[in-house]
């Protein structure tokens, strides 16, 4: 099968591999389309998706990429990408629902095997719409990834409807559901992760949409049962139907905001635009800013807001404090995630500290590093264009 770097997931995918390109969640991906090369088939035709009017529905449909032909596509990849590029993760993702391909099983075992041989620090991931989870042998296959991303817009059977729009040979949502408890277990035995992703909207003309409070409760309810290691609050990126109206991002926040209450700060996340997912710490931190500042801007000594946007490496900066903002770090783990040298990474550490926007933590024999309330009010402050800086959100 052809190697397309080209490709991108937002238009329908004629290559098995394709990338690397820049996940907002898992950073430097190569994508592993298992659909049939040039097709879009899933058992959703969702409102918001770009690729739903394309979308065929599963059927008999054939054409399927073997396995083997798929690892072969895979390791010829990561061969002529290894010493150019370090990728964080191969993900399964592409023209539709993964887990309808009928060697599942065999494909996510191959990807395990090339990525030991030829990826070894890069994470499996595979992204779901959850609605094959009941059957048999498909929670067991996701099993062999590293991290699952399933969707989950909806617990009510009409909203599931109205925004997913099911293929009519899949059973209920109470089966969706069921698959999702079930495949939560399965994950935590063998010490993957699972993320869930909500798309919010209002479906226009029909009273309905995914963030009213009624479902809100019956949402946090599920959740708090499921306990994923992360739940994602998304927007679409675009609007390719009249019939939808995105939520903003203001009302994300606050649905965010909301869940967190039941479901604690540490796992809830806001994504929009291109941004990396925002942890709802941060949402909180900018709103005591917001709350702060009489003048409705951010009140940040000024060195540490000159020092995020003047001079060299100023962009290598923001990103540390991004990198921090999600947990405690080393040195090291700093220099991996940003993806610069050790030694630039000690450098900039040390000018942070100065400013007061990060500190030292101890542990053991090692120097852990965490952002400050400061270090988090200037992050936000920038996000926000304070001053009007007018920096892109995408570098951060």
């Amino acid at each position: 099968m052809s190697y397309d770097p080209l490709s991108d997931t937002s238009q329908v995918i004629s290559s098995v591999v394709f990338g690397p390109n820049i996940s907002r969640r898992l950073g430097y991906v190569l994508g592993i389309n298992v659909l049939p090369p040039g097709r879009a088939i899933c058992t959703y035709k969702c409102l918001y998706c770009p690729l739903s009017p394309m979308v065929e529905w599963p059927g008999r449909v054939g054409g399927w990429p073997r396995a083997s032909s798929i690892i072969n596509a895979l390791a010829r990849a990561l061969s002529e990408i290894g010493p150019l590029q370090r990728l964080d993760a191969l993900v399964l993702i592409g023209n539709g629902e993964p887990t309808l391909h009928p060697e599942l099983s065999n494909v996510l075992l191959g990807v395990r095997k090339a990525r030991d041989l030829l990826a070894p620090e890069a994470k499996i991931a595979i992204f779901t719409n959850s609605s094959l989870l009941h059957e048999r042998g498909v929670s067991e296959a996701l099993s062999t990834a590293d991290l699952v991303v399933a969707k989950l817009d909806a617990v009510d059977m009409d909203l599931w409807r109205a925004i997913n729009r099911p293929y009519e040979g899949l059973p209920g949502l109470s089966y969706v559901l069921k698959g999702l408890l079930d495949l939560s277990d399965i994950l935590s035995s063998s010490g993957s992760d699972l993320v869930i992703s909500i798309t919010f909207l209002e479906v226009v003309g029909r009273g309905l949409s995914n963030a009213s409070e009624g479902h809100l409760e019956a949402l946090a309810s599920f959740l708090s049962e499921l306990g994923p290691s992360q739940v994602h609050l998304e927007t679409p990126l675009a609007s390719p139907s009249p019939d939808i109206r995105p939520l903003t991002r203001e009302e994300v926040a606050e649905i965010a905001l909301r869940l967190s209450e039941d479901l604690g700060e540490d796992r809830v996340f806001v994504l929009v635009g291109t941004t990396a997912p925002i942890p709802v710490r941060l949402l909180k931190a900018s709103r005591c800013l917001r709350q702060g500042a009489g003048s409705g801007r951010a009140e940040l000594p000024e060195a540490a807001l000159d020092l995020l946007t003047h001079g060299p490496g100023a962009r290598t900066r923001i990103r540390i404090l991004e990198a921090l903002s999600k947990g405690k770090m080393n040195c090291n783990q700093v220099a991996k995630a940003v993806g610069v040298s050790w030694w630039s990474a000690q450098r900039q550490l040390e000018r942070l500290l100065e400013a007061g926007l990060v500190r030292t933590v101890a542990f053991g024999r090692r120097t852990l590093y965490a952002i400050t309330p400061t270090g988090l009010s200037a992050l936000m402050a920038l996000r926000a264009g304070a001053r009007g800086l007018g920096l892109p959100t995408r570098l951060l």
